[in-house]
């Protein structure tokens, strides 16, 4: 049986970066309220990369940079870390500082480090590292928002995109024994998007988080895409067009050859042919969280291959 893997840090990553006004309004809103939003922020993808070049690439996170100006027209740089293990992480609070100090050392900005915890401990806070000796101490404070610490009717009376976000991370996290009941919200989640006023970006893009964070087995997701599709049909309001769902899956096996490409090299023009055939939603979608635990090329390869149409 293959195994069914969340793929948090890739939605919270593509959420932050599209929607990073609407983050710090939910989270850190009395940080937002000291930007200056007629400068438009600018996502720091390349000095990030620099920044964390020596982390431990099997450890899963979430991470953006942002340079942004505030009110007195200063410039700083903000670095969010979104934690999504799901166990106690003795070297976050250290892990927190490096990031910190090695961006101010490579690019001497001065930098606001954040941190949103979406595991299941609600004791473990760190909010500080420090050491030192005596009086001669240095000593790092960052902030931290726990996800634990939202109550469920807070979440549904907030129209910020990210408080749908926060829902399906919960309800992903508190389903991974019971896939059955994870269709189930996943199905409540996708039916709230209709009630909620959002833009048709806004629907498309948090559809696509939900789609991918809330993974399936392949028959409870053909469960979950057919009450979708009869309730649009019901309502006459697709969530997504044809095109958008087309354009969806090719991003989906762009996604994939760049993560395979990045584990293992260069791929074979062959597999990239065979990604290229699988017209399975929700295959890609189980096939692009496997990209980041399978073992080999070869064993990638045999995955795809199985789920190829058989020639006549």
């Amino acid at each position: 049986m293959t195994e069914i893997t969340a793929n948090y840090d890739e939605t919270w990553k593509e959420a932050i970066g599209d929607y990073f006004d609407s983050f710090l309004a939910f989270f850190y809103p009395e940080i937002y309220q000291q930007i200056d939003w007629t400068k438009t922020p600018i996502s720091l993808d390349k000095e990030l990369e620099q920044i964390t070049a020596s982390a431990d690439s099997k450890t899963r996170h979430a991470d953006k940079l942002f340079q942004v100006w505030l009110l007195d027209n200063q410039e700083v740089w903000i670095l969010i870390h979104v934690e999504v293990q799901s166990q106690y992480d003795k070297e976050f609070s250290q892990r927190m500082f490096i990031y910190n100090y090695r961006s101010f050392d490579l690019y001497q900005k001065p930098v606001i480090s954040l941190a949103i915890l979406g595991d299941g401990t609600k004791s473990w806070r760190p909010s500080s590292y420090q050491y030192g000796l005596g009086s001669s101490q240095l000593i790092f404070n960052f902030s931290i928002v726990k996800l634990l610490d939202y109550q469920w009717e807070e979440l549904e009376q907030s129209n910020n995109i990210f408080a749908i976000v926060v829902m399906a991370h919960l309800k992903t996290k508190a389903t991974n024994s019971n896939l059955s009941a994870r269709e189930q919200w996943k199905w409540n989640l996708a039916r709230l998007l209709y009630e909620r006023g959002y833009n048709r970006k806004e629907i498309v893009d948090l559809y696509k988080v939900i789609d991918l964070m809330m993974a399936l087995s392949e028959d409870l997701q053909l469960s979950f895409e057919e009450k979708l599709a009869n309730y649009q049909e019901e309502r006459k309001m697709p969530l997504l067009t044809n095109i958008e769902r087309r354009t969806i899956e090719k991003t989906r096996k762009q996604d994939i050859i760049k993560l395979v490409q990045v584990r293992f090299g260069d791929i074979p023009e062959n597999l990239i042919a065979s990604i290229n055939q699988i017209d399975k939603t929700s295959f890609l979608e189980q096939l692009l969280i496997s990209t980041i635990s399978i073992s080999s090329l070869e064993e990638f390869a045999q995955l795809v291959n199985s789920n190829l149409p058989e020639s006549d």
